[in-house]
Order: structure tokens, then C-alpha cells, then sequence
């Protein structure tokens, strides 16, 4: 499962404290650095990989029998990356060739100080750049400096017998969403139709939500909390999660989850595209016998569309010091483009050619009541586009000044999202950022 990577307040903590004290060193060795990758056909490269993308590596090898110990694969933990880069910095060599990371871990790769990334367009013909979904959260500052690997789109999961059984609609709209809710928890107390236990919620709702967490241009943030996009998503929270049909007793991955799906008691759940096969197979569901129903991701009635966030979805990223570019973009175009490889994964691939592919794993999956692939596809393409991968944690914080006080002290959401916006405007100025309110 590529869910996404939660990088700690106390690493982000760790990485700041480390550029300030390194700073100036760097600026001398990064004007030491190469321009530019160098060409050798010949130089091998290193690619630092989590085991699941081991597989990658190999396969790789088999079609290309001349890759054959040209490539180093290296396992690490990509939440150290960013660190990492800074202390190769400080010694003027020691970088990867190629990383397998999250856009969110590439966004911190991409300033200044860690002048890592290699920019793909001049490399990446644009007839393959168009085919892929997500691609925006991989462009920084005009550049592309990731290829995506597979998406992680929300999509709404429901529980197909026991909507049919108490003769519910599967809702479209927020506000629909919002008044089964209340509906449910009166005739039948005890299902939920969504969590609100974890940080996670960040993503099932506000970045769903179409709420301006963070838009860049250039090293500008804008994010403004109080947007009527924002307070709207909280109201729908404070009215639901009194009632206990949005549970604040069990995120996604806790024990009480498991339990409420034993108990078959999950009406419905937000969740990402991933966690058919991951969550709900074998897990919250202990049988396949085609329960689990996929919705499109909701809208708001008023918006001419629906927009959906992600919890997951990594992507393939190249140094600017590779030594041997050549090899280093046909390893990683081929990875994210091919349907031998990840046409036959569990995630959904961001090249769509290619998630054509993979629709064959799951057509016929009996845990889910029909074909799921014609919604994650339009999910695929409904991404937030004004949301941008950013330097910072965003998360974590949202965790600690949101769901906590929630869950802890019975706050409302919307009394919690002005202090959230402080935490938010704090750490992005921390690494750089200017910060506005007012839309670009």
C-alpha cells in the first residue's frame, strides 16, 4: 500500500533546525554543485526505494537486460530524505540518482537550500506528460520535477446491502451527505457514514472540500481558513459529529474501525482509492461477497463539479546530479508508463493508458458490488487543482489544533480552524514561504 508519508513535527523540527545551522555552508557548497546533470551511459545510479519497489528494480532489469548492474537500489526511509539531501549538500556529493517519494517530500526537495530535482520537461515528451492524472502536484515553480507512480483520489465507499436495506440513496452533493446523515442517526444510531479521529480528516474533507489550504505561485502561499469553502465543510462537521455518525471514536486505521466493520456497522466512508483493496478487504470486512459499493467523490450543490483530495500517491523523482541522465529517465518513464509493471499492482497508476490495464485486477474483485473502475477513473481526474504540495507538514499540526480538541475537549471545527491557520502561517514562513490571504 503506498499510503502517504506523515513526515513528524519533531523530523520537520529536526530538518529546520538543521538548515539554519548548516545555511551558510550550503550556499558555498551549492555554488560548488553541478549546474546540471552530466551524460555517461555508462555510470550507474542509485535509486532509493521503499521494498515494496524492489519489484520495480527487477523488472526493470529483466526488460532491459543491458540496466544489469547499472542500478543501486538503496531501501530508506523517504521521510528522512530532505534532511538527507541537505547533509549531501554540506559535502558536495552523496545524492541519489533517482528517489521514489511523495509530492509533499519532493515539495521539499525543491527550494533553494536543497536544490535536488531534476526538471523533467525537456526529457518527458509532452504526449506522455498529458496521459497521466495528478501530474500538477509533481510541477513546481513551471517545472516538472516528479513522474507520479499511482494516485490516491477519494472516492465515497458505501456499504451496498445495507444502503439497499434501509432504502438510502447514495448521496451526491455535501449537503445531500449532511442530511442522510442526520436521517441515519436517528433511525439508526450506532452507523457512520465518515471519521473524524485522526489527521487524515484534512484531506476526506477540507482539501475534498475545495477549502484554499495552500495554493503557491512562486514562493508565495496564499491560504485563507476562514473561506466561506472552509467554514462550510466545518459546519457540515459540527452538526454531524455530535451525533455520533461521524465518529470521533475510530480513525481508518484504528482497532475501533476494524470493529465497526465486523460489526457492520460502516454505512459509509470517504476514503482513498487504495483502500478497497487495503481497508476494506480483509480487514473491515472479513468476507468479499460484494458489499463495498464506490460513489463518485461529493460536490458541493452550488460548484459545477466535484473536486477530491488524496491520502496516499507517490512519484518518482531524479537528482540534478545524476550522472547519467539517460538511464535515470528511462528507468523512471518506464516505471510509471508500464502496464507489465503496474498495469497488474493493487494501486490505481497515474498513467491512465496504464490504469486501463490494471482495471483488469479489478473488474471482477468479488468484495465490491459492481465494477468500481469507471469512478476512480473520473475521480483520477477531479483532483483539487488549485491545491498545491507544499514544504511543510501540514498535517500533524492539524491533528494537534483541530481533531484533538475535538475529540478531547468536544470543541467545534470551526472554533479551531483560526488557531490551525496560525499554526499553518508560522511553519510556512519557517521555510520560506510568503504568506497571503488574498487569492491569487
Amino acid at each position: 500500500m503506498q499510503r502517504r508519508s506523515r513526515v513528524s513535527v519533531r523530523h520537520m523540527a529536526h530538518a529546520v533546525v538543521l538548515l539554519l545551522s548548516l545555511f551558510p555552508v550550503m550556499m558555498i557548497a551549492l555554488s560548488a554543485c553541478d549546474s546540471g546533470p552530466s551524460a555517461s551511459s555508462n555510470a550507474p545510479i542509485t535509486v532509493w526505494v521503499d521494498a515494496d519497489r524492489m519489484k520495480a528494480i527487477q523488472e526493470y532489469e529483466a526488460a532491459h537486460p543491458g540496466s544489469a548492474g547499472k542500478i543501486h537500489a538503496v531501501v530508506v526511509d523517504r521521510t528522512q530524505f530532505p534532511a538527507k539531501v541537505l547533509l549531501e549538500n554540506n559535502i558536495n556529493s552523496g545524492w541519489p540518482d533517482v528517489v521514489f517519494a511523495e509530492p509533499d517530500l519532493v515539495a521539499q526537495v525543491s527550494d533553494a537550500a536543497h536544490h535536488f530535482p531534476l526538471d523533467l520537461s525537456p526529457y518527458v515528451s509532452a504526449d506522455i506528460q498529458k496521459n497521466f492524472a495528478g501530474l500538477d502536484a509533481c510541477r513546481f515553480n513551471g517545472k516538472l520535477y516528479c513522474l507520479r507512480n499511482d494516485l490516491a483520489q477519494y472516492v465515497l465507499y458505501y456499504n451496498a446491502p445495507l444502503m439497499q436495506q434501509f432504502g438510502y440513496s447514495v448521496p451526491t452533493t455535501w449537503e445531500q451527505y449532511e442530511a442522510l446523515g442526520l436521517q441515519v442517526a436517528k433511525e439508526h444510531p450506532g452507523y457512520i457514514i465518515g471519521e473524524f479521529a485522526d489527521a487524515y480528516a484534512l484531506d476526506e474533507y477540507f482539501w475534498g472540500g475545495k477549502c484554499p489550504l495552500h495554493q503557491v505561485t512562486g514562493d508565495t502561499l496564499y491560504t485563507n481558513l476562514a473561506s466561506p469553502n472552509c467554514m462550510r465543510m466545518a459546519s457540515l462537521l459540527d452538526t454531524l459529529i455530535p451525533t455520533g455518525v461521524i465518529t470521533t471514536k475510530a480513525g481508518y486505521f484504528d482497532a475501533g474501525m476494524t470493529t465497526l466493520g465486523h460489526q457492520n456497522k460502516i454505512l459509509m466512508l470517504p476514503g482513498a482509492s487504495w483502500m478497497g483493496e487495503y481497508l476494506f478487504k480483509g480487514t473491515l470486512y472479513p468476507s468479499s461477497n460484494h458489499q463495498l459499493g464506490v460513489a463518485a467523490p461529493l460536490k458541493w450543490q452550488a460548484d459545477s463539479q466535484a473536486y477530491t483530495g488524496a491520502l496516499g500517491g507517490a512519484a518518482w523523482t531524479i537528482s540534478n546530479h545524476t550522472k547519467n541522465v539517460k538511464l535515470a529517465v528511462d528507468f523512471v518513464t518506464w516505471v510509471t508508463t508500464n502496464p507489465t509493471y503496474l498495469g497488474h499492482e493493487a494501486n490505481f497508476p497515474a498513467y491512465l493508458p496504464t490504469a486501463d490495464i490494471w482495471h483488469q485486477s479489478i473488474a471482477s474483485d468479488p468484495i465490491f458490488a459492481s465494477d468500481p473502475y469507471p469512478v476512480l477513473k473520473q475521480a483520477a481526474t477531479e483532483l483539487d487543482p488549485t491545491y498545491s504540495y507544499v514544504r511543510f507538514d501540514d498535517r500533524t499540526i492539524f491533528g494537534t489544533s483541530v481533531v484533538t480538541p475535538v475529540i478531547t475537549a468536544g470543541a467545534t471545527v470551526s472554533s479551531k480552524l483560526s488557531a490551525y491557520q496560525a499554526q499553518l502561517v508560522a511553519l510556512a514562513q519557517s521555510v520560506g514561504y510568503q504568506v497571503t490571504n488574498t487569492a491569487p
